[in-house]
């Protein structure tokens, strides 16, 4: 009896173009932005504005100035209430409003109920007590199962981020893993969170063949720690096609940092594509952290932002494997009723909605 397919909407099966199973209709350069807020903030009488004031449509606004991507991050059980509030139902819906504006969508799972970046991983709730091949078999599941409800809803992702800035591992501290600790830095934890990694994957090629699997870390600017972090998942074999960064100049220090990093990913990774696809400028001081490790030679201002920007880009562009950027929460806006996250790193002005000057940089 002849083998019977079933291909659901969105991710038909073909044939692969080049790492892994690219599709074949990614852009050749990938302007992004991760508008994951955008429904929250809408709901809490945001406004979006052009340059001379007048209301416009925020996601049809973005393409129009050239963005083709849009991020959106998943939570497994979160707090709707919060600002990592982006459940399954809360994601297909901003997935279809993108879809319908001409966006390829990148899903960025956090694999929490709450924000992962490299000081917190924690597992969800729901998660806690589940043994190590139980938590594998979970990742697994779970990841499945949200693509399959995302491919049924016409909302497929174009790119899966496994995991969010997972520099120290993920789950914690079932999957921790660390290049540089002793504790975490062993073969066993090296294994095991590869195993984690290689069991969300193999969901994402057999739900959405044709999506890129992204490994994400927060090190662009930081050589070393890339280079010894992806050499352990080609030691252990895991599947994905685009090596994910972010970079913050106040955390991660001059673009030197960030072309040194590139050099050394393009060298040794020569088959993967690098994307950073976490990226923001302050547009006021108010918006360098407390935290801050380094003072960026530009002003906290709308104009030093611009000229960041512009830098940045025409550092990406010296490197044939970079595809391009996402710029984190561009949708800070003004909120009359008060903002909810408030950073001075978005792309329009809190004190009137208007577009700021680095809106016409990104399509360079």
């Amino acid at each position: 009896m002849a083998g019977i397919f079933l291909l659901f909407p969105g991710c038909e099966k073909k044939e692969p173009s080049g790492p892994g199973t690219d599709p074949v209709d990614q852009p050749d350069w990938i302007i992004g932005a991760d508008l994951s807020l955008v429904t929250k903030l809408q709901n809490a009488g945001a406004l979006y504005r052009d340059f001379q004031g007048n209301n416009v449509y925020v996601l049809p606004f973005f393409r129009e100035k050239g963005f083709n991507y849009i991020r959106i991050r998943l939570f497994v059980d979160p707090d709707l209430q919060s600002t990592a509030c982006q459940d399954l139902d809360y994601v297909k819906n901003l997935s279809l409003k993108a879809r319908n504006e001409g966006f390829k969508i990148l899903l960025d799972y956090h694999y929490s109920d709450t924000w992962a970046d490299p000081g917190k991983q924690y597992k969800p709730a729901a998660w806690t007590d589940l043994n190590a091949d139980q938590l594998a078999q979970k990742v697994y599941s779970y990841t499945k199962e949200t693509l399959l409800a995302l491919v049924k809803a016409e909302a497929a992702p174009d790119m899966i981020q496994i995991g969010n800035e997972i520099t120290n591992g993920m789950l914690w501290d079932s999957a921790r893993a660390d290049v540089w600790s002793g504790q975490w830095n062993t073969p066993g934890r090296w294994s095991y969170f590869c195993r984690i990694l290689s069991q969300a994957s193999r969901a994402c090629r057999e739900t959405c063949p044709n999506a890129w699997v992204m490994i994400h870390t927060d090190r662009g600017g930081d050589r070393q720690t890339a280079l010894k972090f992806h050499n352990q998942l080609d030691i252990h074999n895991v599947d994905y096609d685009i090596i994910g960064l972010s970079y913050y100049p106040f955390w991660h220090g001059p673009l030197s940092n960030l072309r040194s990093c590139l050099e050394g990913l393009q060298m040794n990774f020569p088959d993967k594509k690098v994307n950073l696809v976490e990226v923001a400028f302050p547009n006021n001081p108010w918006g360098i952290p407390d935290n801050a490790g380094y003072t960026p030679e530009y002003a906290a201002s709308p104009q030093g932002q611009k000229k960041f920007m512009e830098d940045f880009i025409d550092t990406l562009k010296e490197f044939p494997n970079v595809n391009g950027f996402m710029y984190w929460y561009p949708e800070e806006t003004y909120i009359p009723a008060g903002n909810i996250l408030t950073l001075h790193r978005g792309v329009f002005d809190i004190q009137t909605g208007n577009a700021l000057p680095v809106m016409d940089v990104f399509n360079r």
